[in-house]
C-alpha cells in the first residue's frame, strides 16, 4: 500500500507517542545510565517533533532527569461538561468548573484557574473561545447558541481532536464541516417531525425553520454526513418555478448551530422540483442526547406578484425524503435514515411566502374597566377620575398609535363645566393630556395628538382614560359621566410597513354618578344562611340570614339610613335563577318575618327604631337578619339587597344607593321542607 504524506504523519507521530510511553516506563533505567543533558534535550526535541503535547513531554522530562512525573492527572475534556443552563457573569457551579477546566486544558488563559466562579476571567475566555470557533456574537455569554458548538465537537478537549473547515461551492452554498472523534458505535433512532415550523412567511423575515427532524443518538456519537432536502413548488396560475423567486438562502441547523447553506439556484431542479444535498457535514449528535435538525429558508425582501401568496395559495411542499439524512458511528460505518413511511418523508411541510399583511388593531374594554359606580366630588378640583380601561391589541405586525380618539358624556348640564383636564394613561404614567373639541352640550370629543405608542405584533397593551373634575358647583349632583374611544375619525395609526390602519369599533366605559353630597362607597363584607328544621308537624323549614355590610358617607354631610322603610333591602327567593327581588318587606310572593338592623358601633345621633346616622366623611357597618319561613318557592330560600335608601335629613329617604349590589347575597340553601 502506498503511504501518503498523512498516513505518513499519522504513523510518525504514533511511533512518537509509543516512544515517550516506553521512556515513562523505563525512566528508572534510563536516570540510572545518567543521560547527559544534550543527550535528554535531542529526545525531547524528537518528541516535540512528532507532535507530542506539552503535559506529555513534561513527563518524559521528568522520568529522564529524577524529577515528578504528572501522567496520573485528570484533565477535563470538553466531553465530559454537561450543561443544563446558560452560564454569565456571576454563575457558580459543578457546570462553571468544568467549563473552566475545559478552556484552560484548550489553551484559554483564566489566571485564577477554575474556581467555579464565572466572573470576568472567564467571561473572557468564553469569548476567545467563540471568536476561535466563529461562535457570534462573543461576548461571552455561554447561552444555547455556545452550547449547541460545544457539543458539535467545537469545545476545547483535550482528548478529542476538532478540525473546522468552511468550503464554499459554485453555486454560492458553504459548508462547515468538523472533524470530531467519536465515542461508540452509534446510530439514530427515534426519529420524528418537529414542531416549530411556519407555514405563513413573510417578505424581509429572517431566516425561518420550514421542516424539521427530532432524533436520538444510541450507543455512541452519531456525526450527520450528508442530508438531502426537496423543495417542490405548487402549479398555480403563471408563478415561477425557481425557488429563487421566494427565497435566498437555504440552510441547515443543527441545535440551533448552522452546518451549511446554499443559494436556491445551486440545487437540482427537475420541472418544478428543487433537491438540495448539504453534504461533509459531520455535525456530531452525542451518545444518549436529542439532536433537533432544521431546514431554514430566508426569504426574499419583496415578492413579485405571481408569487405572492397573499391573492393566490403559492405553496412550497418541503420533504425530508426516505433515506435523506446519512450518519457514521465511530465504527466508521455510514447509514440512511428516515424511513419511506414516516410523515416527514412522505407528506413533508407546506409553507407560502406573501407580501406583508397590513397590521390590525383591535380596541377593547378592559378586564379592569370600572364598573358602574359614585365618584364623591368636593368643592375643590376632583383629580385623577379613571373612567375608562381600554386594551389595544396589535396583530400581523407592528402598529403605532400616532393619535388617539376619545369621547366624553355627561347626562346634564356640559362636559365644559364638569371636566378640567382629560388624561391618556399607561399604568401611572400621563402618555398626553387631551384637547377637547365640544360638539354639543353635554358631549366632547377627546384628540390625544403625537401618543406615539407602538404595539408589537400579536401583543396587547392596556390603556386608561383619565379626568380631573371641576368644582362641583358647575353641576348637580347626579350627573353621571362617561367615557369611550371613538370612531376611527380622530386616529392616526399605521403599521410597521407604514400602511395606514384603522382600529376597530370604540371601546365604551361605564356611567359614574357624581355626588357632592351624600352615600358614597356600600362594601360588602360578609353573609350566611343557616336552616332550622321544622320540628312540629306540618310547619315548614326556617332559614335565618344575616348579611354585614358597610356605608361611607361624603364629607358633605351627615347621612341618614333608615331602619323602619327599607325599600329594596329584603328579599325572598321566588325564581328560578335562585334569588328574588321584593320592593318592601313583605313580598307579594311570600312573607318575611321581622327584619333586624344592627350597628357594630354607636352613635348619640341614632334614633332608636327610626334611623342610623352616619357622620360626614366617616363609615359605619351593620348587619341586618331575617328569619324566612314562608315563600320559599322550589324548597329554596335566600336573600338579597338591591339598594339602600337613605337621606341627607331625618325625615325623607329619598335617595338610593343601588351601585354594584351583586354581591350583596347570602348563601342559597336547598331542600327545604315546604308543607
Amino acid at each position: 500500500m502506498k503511504m501518503t504524506k498523512a498516513t505518513a504523519k499519522v504513523a510518525a507521530v504514533a511511533t512518537g507517542l509509543a516512544m515517550a510511553t516506553s521512556m515513562l516506563s523505563l525512566a528508572p533505567i534510563a536516570h540510572a545510565a545518567t543521560l547527559t543533558t544534550a543527550q535528554v534535550s535531542s529526545i525531547l526535541s524528537l518528541l516535540s517533533s512528532f507532535g507530542a503535547s506539552s503535559a506529555t513531554i513534561a513527563n518524559v522530562n521528568a522520568a529522564l532527569t529524577g524529577g515528578t512525573s504528572t501522567s496520573g492527572t485528570t484533565t477535563t475534556t470538553a466531553g465530559s461538561c454537561s450543561f443544563s443552563r446558560s452560564l454569565t457573569i456571576g454563575s457558580t457551579g459543578a457546570d462553571v468548573t468544568c467549563l473552566q477546566q475545559a478552556l484552560i486544558a484548550g489553551g484559554f488563559s483564566i489566571p485564577a484557574g477554575a474556581t467555579g466562579y464565572f466572573g470576568t476571567q472567564t467571561k473572557a475566555a468564553v469569548a476567545s473561545w467563540q471568536s476561535s470557533r466563529n461562535v457570534a456574537p462573543a461576548v461571552g455569554y455561554f447561552g444555547p447558541i455556545s452550547q449547541g458548538a460545544w457539543n458539535l465537537g467545537g469545545g476545547s478537549s483535550s482528548s478529542t481532536t476538532t478540525t473546522t473547515t468552511t468550503t464554499t461551492g459554485t453555486t454560492g452554498g458553504t459548508t462547515t464541516t468538523t472533524s470530531t472523534a467519536l465515542t461508540g458505535n452509534g446510530r439514530l433512532t427515534n426519529i420524528s417531525e418537529l414542531g416549530d415550523v411556519t407555514n405563513d412567511i413573510k417578505v424581509g423575515d429572517s431566516a425561518t425553520n420550514v421542516i424539521g427532524l427530532s432524533m436520538d443518538a444510541t450507543d455512541g456519537d452519531v456525526a450527520l454526513q450528508r442530508v438531502d432536502a426537496t423543495f417542490t413548488i405548487a402549479s398555480t396560475g403563471s408563478q415561477s418555478s425557481n425557488l429563487d423567486m421566494y427565497v435566498s438562502d437555504i440552510s441547515l441547523y443543527l441545535d440551533g448551530v448552522k452546518l451549511a447553506s446554499m443559494a436556491p439556484s445551486g440545487g437540482d431542479k427537475s420541472g418544478r422540483v428543487w433537491t438540495y444535498r448539504f453534504s461533509g457535514l459531520n455535525g456530531v449528535i452525542k451518545s444518549g442526547a436529542t439532536g433537533k435538525l432544521y431546514i431554514k429558508v430566508t426569504p426574499l425582501a419583496s415578492i413579485g406578484t405571481n408569487e405572492d401568496s397573499v391573492t393566490t395559495a403559492h405553496n412550497v411542499t418541503v420533504t425530508l425524503a426516505a433515506d435523506s439524512v446519512r450518519a457514521v458511528g465511530a465504527d466508521g460505518i455510514s447509514d440512511t435514515y428516515v424511513a419511506a413511511a414516516d410523515t416527514v418523508a412522505a407528506t413533508g411541510e407546506v409553507f407560502k411566502v406573501s407580501s406583508q399583511t397590513t397590521g390590525t388593531l383591535t380596541v377593547s374594554l378592559a378586564s379592569d374597566n370600572p364598573v358602574a359606580g359614585i365618584i364623591a366630588t368636593a368643592s375643590s378640583t376632583t383629580a385623577g377620575v379613571n373612567l375608562l380601561a381600554f386594551n389595544m391589541k396589535a396583530k400581523n405586525n407592528a402598529v403605532t398609535v400616532t393619535d388617539l380618539g376619545a369621547s366624553l358624556g355627561v347626562s346634564a348640564g356640559t362636559v365644559a363645566a364638569t371636566v378640567s383636564n382629560v388624561k391618556l394613561m399607561k399604568g401611572s404614567t400621563t402618555i398626553k393630556t387631551g384637547t377637547l373639541t365640544t360638539t354639543g352640550a353635554t358631549y366632547a370629543n377627546v384628540t390625544f395628538s403625537g401618543v406615539d405608542q407602538t404595539i408589537a405584533a400579536n401583543d396587547t397593551v392596556e390603556y386608561w382614560i383619565s379626568v380631573d373634575l371641576k368644582n362641583d358647583s358647575g353641576y348637580a349632583d347626579g350627573t353621571t359621566i362617561t367615557a369611550s374611544t371613538t370612531a376611527s375619525t380622530l386616529w392616526d395609526v399605521s403599521d410597521s410597513n407604514g400602511a395606514t390602519v384603522t382600529p376597530s369599533a370604540p371601546a365604551a366605559g361605564n356611567a359614574q354618578t357624581l355626588i357632592g353630597t351624600g352615600l358614597v362607597t356600600a362594601t360588602f363584607v360578609s353573609a350566611t344562611a343557616t336552616k332550622e328544621t321544622g320540628t312540629i308537624a306540618g310547619s315548614n323549614d326556617k332559614v335565618n340570614t344575616s348579611l354585614t355590610f358597610t356605608l361611607t358617607a361624603d364629607s358633605g354631610s351627615d347621612i341618614y339610613f333608615d331602619v323602619t322603610e327599607k325599600p329594596g333591602l329584603i328579599t325572598v327567593l321566588t325564581d328560578s335563577s335562585g334569588y328574588g327581588w321584593a320592593t318592601t318587606t313583605d313580598s307579594n310572593t311570600g312573607t318575611t318575618t321581622a327584619a333586624t338592623i344592627a350597628a357594630a358601633d354607636t352613635n348619640s345621633n341614632d334614633s332608636a327604631g327610626a334611623y342610623f346616622v352616619i357622620p360626614a366623611g366617616t363609615s359605619r357597618t351593620f348587619t341586618i337578619t331575617t328569619s324566612l319561613t314562608n315563600g320559599m318557592v322550589a324548597g329554596k330560600a335566600g336573600m338579597r339587597f338591591t339598594g339602600f335608601n337613605y337621606g341627607t335629613a331625618s325625615g325623607t329617604m329619598t335617595n338610593v344607593y343601588n351601585f354594584n349590589m351583586g354581591a350583596f347575597k347570602t348563601l342559597t340553601l336547598t331542600g327545604l321542607a315546604i308543607h
